[in-house]
């Protein structure tokens, strides 16, 4: 069995710029892409995901790799048995911009690859109130970047700051599903039928 690791701030800090990156994918669709453009590059970047996830975990080779690259950035249970949050991550995006429209798949998007981070980096360095493994300073931050979000990209609704709430709320409780799949799809959802 392998040794537990020290994950310290740095890693997170560097695993959230990873994460924070990839709102490259939500500001491509906003500004450049197609729906159809977007789909496409979504199951590519997934398919690459999936099987490195599965390269990672059968060749001994690969998962040498992958360690000496980004074993720093990955939590002991995603190398344990699990897929990294960056491949939920990406089955969340696609996902999304499947189920829904783009105005409610690109600011759902936006509330994982923003928020995810302000809530992990706040919340370690700042968190006092803890539950579940989550801060309430964590969660504020969450909220007030998507609610940021809503505010810069639709217009103002009662409704949009509501799923931007709904969201914060996604990533505090442990619902059993990786909350990088969750948060996008649910959110999506809420705005889809909300705003």
């Amino acid at each position: 069995m392998e040794k537990t690791r020290t994950f310290t701030f740095q890693n997170e800090i560097l695993r959230k710029l990873i994460h924070l990156s990839s709102s490259a994918f939500p500001l491509l669709y906003y500004f450049f892409l197609t729906r159809e453009q977007m789909l496409w590059l979504l199951v590519s970047a997934t398919s690459g995901m999936i099987a490195g996830e599965l390269l990672r975990r059968y060749f001994t080779f690969f998962k040498n790799l992958y360690l000496k690259y980004l074993g720093s950035v990955t939590r002991d249970y995603e190398l344990a048995s699990k897929w990294t949050g960056a491949t939920f991550m990406m089955i969340g995006m696609l996902l999304t911009v499947y189920l829904f429209e783009r105005e409610a798949a690109i600011p759902a998007i936006l509330f994982l690859t923003i928020g995810d981070p302000a809530a992990a980096l706040i919340g370690r360095k700042y968190g006092t109130q803890k539950y579940f493994d989550k801060s309430l300073e964590g969660s504020l931050a969450f909220y007030l970047s998507a609610a940021a979000v809503i505010l810069i990209l639709t217009d103002f609704s009662w409704g949009g700051l509501f799923v931007a709430l709904a969201a914060a709320v996604i990533e505090f409780l442990p619902l059993g599903l990786d909350d990088n799949l969750l948060i996008p799809v649910l959110s999506g959802y809420l705005l889809h039928i909300l705003i």
